[in-house]
């Protein structure tokens, strides 16, 4: 190469100010980061670390929860556990093998679509989340989901939980809001509807053993007025209160007519006998005939046709009979009836509340530290599985 094209040593050293000088700090920054910390790093890493840090310093919206503790209790629960549940122990177990179901229902009935439409028509629940200083990814509906009563329910199920603590076996309600007076609000809408849940579930217990056994008496009771009034009816036609009482002094004058009827007649045999003459033998006889009439009388009063005593008698008794019947499955069915009522009061069951829900002081989301630090361990997670991936990829290709 000639001469007049070799730059001179001093030209290069006064050239190379010029060049630093024109460097920008943004290209600086690049370099830096490319040489000391490097753009995988830097973009996987660091950038979504530091946007994550803003939103949850500067955007989100803080959010409170109420706690409140409560149980399903009856006298029944403890009765019909199973043995071999109720010494189950260890973690986890404890508090689940306590639990009635009862207390599922419960819990089950607080993150349902019931209890969530019923906070929407008595606590303007649509409100409490839509409020206008939430931010854009915590509040409803947000960018990801849909306005429908679907989404909002999914929604729901995240911020209202409630669940068995397996150390106190107790129900555990907690609602996320972003007011701390909506979430103690919310929380007490929610045990106020337990509560109703509960009555329900007794009412219809209650009605289910209770209302059969009160449907049989009613209709003996029913059955017995009508024959009451046949009774009544009976009484009024044949102009008899008792006949069976009535009848003995029938009998009695009949009993007694036949009686003097047969002494009359031997006195008139003995009579003849010994004085066929005697003037006392046209009294006899018509003392017979008298008493003859007189029996075919109370004969007829006692027995003949509809009007006599033995078919009213007949009609009277079995009227009778029926009544003791219908008294005897009255009482039994009343026993019934008690016994009913005994068992749905023993298997009524009560909601109490341990702790009122609470007006928290503070917010307990977002949770900073925590979820910063989750999400560096997992972006650099994904960022060293990325640069295993590459790495070997490259030796692949190498062999």
């Amino acid at each position: 190469m000639s001469d007049e094209f070799q730059e001179h040593p001093s030209l290069v050293l006064a050239r190379r100010p010029q060049s630093a000088n024109a460097t920008t700090p943004f290209a600086v920054s690049v370099a830096f980061v490319r040489n000391k910390i490097g753009l995988g790093l830097f973009f996987t890493v660091i950038v979504p670390n530091i946007l994550l840090l803003v939103y949850l310093t500067l955007i989100a919206t803080p959010q409170y929860i109420s706690e409140a503790h409560f149980m399903v209790r009856g006298e029944h629960s403890a009765g019909s556990m199973p043995l071999t549940m109720m010494m189950q122990g260890g973690a986890g177990g404890a508090g689940e093998s306590v639990a009635s179901d009862d207390t599922f229902a419960v819990q089950d009935y607080l993150v349902s679509r019931d209890a969530m439409l019923l906070l929407l028509h008595n606590d303007n629940l649509a409100q409490v989340f839509s409020r206008p200083g939430a931010d854009f990814l915590s509040r409803f509906p947000n960018w990801y989901s849909r306005k429908n009563l679907e989404s909002f329910y999914k929604y729901y199920k995240n911020h209202v939980k409630a669940q068995i603590d397996s150390d106190t076996s107790l129900s555990v309600l907690t609602v996320r809001t972003f007011d701390a007076g909506d979430s103690q609000r919310i929380a007490k809408s929610l045990i106020v509807a337990a509560e109703q849940l509960i009555n329900d579930i007794n009412r219809r217990q209650r009605a289910n053993l209770v209302d059969a056994a009160q449907k049989e008496v009613n209709e003996t009771l029913s059955q017995i007025r009508d024959l009451q009034t046949r009774l009544a009816s009976f009484r009024n036609t044949s102009a008899m209160i008792d006949p069976e009482r009535q009848s003995l002094p029938l009998v009695s004058t009949q009993y007694a007519l036949q009686s003097l009827l047969t002494a009359t007649q031997m006195r008139l045999d003995q009579t003849l006998e010994t004085s066929p003459d005697s003037p006392s033998i046209a009294v006899y006889q018509k003392q017979i005939e008298n008493l003859r009439k007189e029996l075919v009388a109370a004969s007829a009063r006692l027995t003949g046709d509809t009007r006599s005593l033995v078919p009213q008698l007949t009609e009277f008794d079995s009227l009778t009979i029926q009544r003791q019947i219908l008294q005897q499955v009255l009482a039994s069915e009343v026993a019934a009836l008690q016994s009913a009522k005994a068992r749905a009061d023993h298997q009524m069951v009560f909601l109490e509340e341990v702790t009122q829900p609470n007006r928290p002081d503070y917010p307990a989301y977002p949770v900073t530290i925590k979820m910063m630090a989750i999400s560096i361990l997992c972006f650099y997670g994904v960022y060293v599985m990325g640069r295993l991936l590459i790495a070997g990829a490259r030796e692949h290709r190498i062999t």
